[in-house]
């Protein structure tokens, strides 16, 4: 079947972007009741940052004593974050430099309790709630070719070549992904081996990070660019073309 044939009207860029936001609270919800779990059942032991980080902060010029490990040369700040909020479904302590312009620098975190006392734990990060997200899009979209937020918004991903059919191909869904994250790679490789040596506690070698991160993410903006652009004009954008795959508006 040729590309864009009309087999029905393309969902717009910005349906496109609310549906995909709706199922990102959607999916955000239960790990937020997983992150108040986690907290309470290990003492704040593990700890779950929420995939929108809504914290609270107390900031004080005063760096407590005997953190471990010691804190960064220099450190003239601590910030006492509960996340969500304010709720308690995570604490944790983050010790750094501030300049004159309030712009913060070489902060490293810490895990503190319900009561504020400091946890040797653990602080899981973006990861499984990025994966669980990822699973979530490729299992609706298989199954039935809309996720909820498609359904409110009343779209759905079909295979261009059966799209009478419910549901989609798992190799046409994975391929489509697939392609929409080649822009996204390089920054997604650079914030992986960020956080390992965060986890490490290695920020003194990262002093041109940001550097890197934005040279990092300019594939990232020409990739959606372009997709930008083909959406706009009423195109399916190159990796639906190449899924053999399409959004459109039922």
């Amino acid at each position: 079947m040729p590309f864009d044939q009309p087999i029905g009207p393309r969902a717009s860029y910005w349906q496109r972007c609310l549906a995909l936001l709706v199922d990102y609270i959607i999916v955000s919800l239960p790990f937020q009741l997983i992150a108040v779990l986690l907290f309470v059942a290990t003492s704040g032991f593990i700890q779950l940052p929420p995939p929108v980080n809504y914290g609270i902060c107390t900031v004080s010029d005063k760096v407590p004593d005997a953190l471990v490990p010691p804190p960064p040369a220099g450190a003239n700040f601590a910030k006492d974050c509960s996340l969500f909020f304010g709720a308690q479904t995570g604490r944790t302590l983050q010790v750094g430099h501030v300049n004159k312009e309030g712009v913060e620098s070489n902060t490293k975190t810490y895990l503190l309790d319900r009561d504020g006392r400091l946890v040797n734990g653990v602080l899981l990060d973006w990861l499984p709630s990025t994966l669980f997200f990822v699973v979530y899009l490729i299992m609706m979209e298989t199954r039935t070719g809309a996720t909820f937020g498609d359904r409110w918004l009343r779209l759905r991903v079909i295979d261009q070549g059966t799209p009478d059919v419910s549901g989609v191909p798992l190799r046409k869904i994975l391929t489509r992904y697939l392609v929409l994250a080649i822009g996204s790679a390089p920054m997604l490789v650079f914030l992986f081996i960020y956080s390992a040596l965060i986890r490490l506690f290695l920020k003194e070698v990262l002093a041109g990070a940001a550097t890197w991160l934005i040279l990092s993410t300019v594939p990232w903006w020409v990739w959606n660019l372009v997709i930008l652009v083909q959406i706009v004009r009423k195109r399916d954008p190159l990796y639906d073309r190449i899924a053999g795959t399409a959004v459109v508006r039922v």
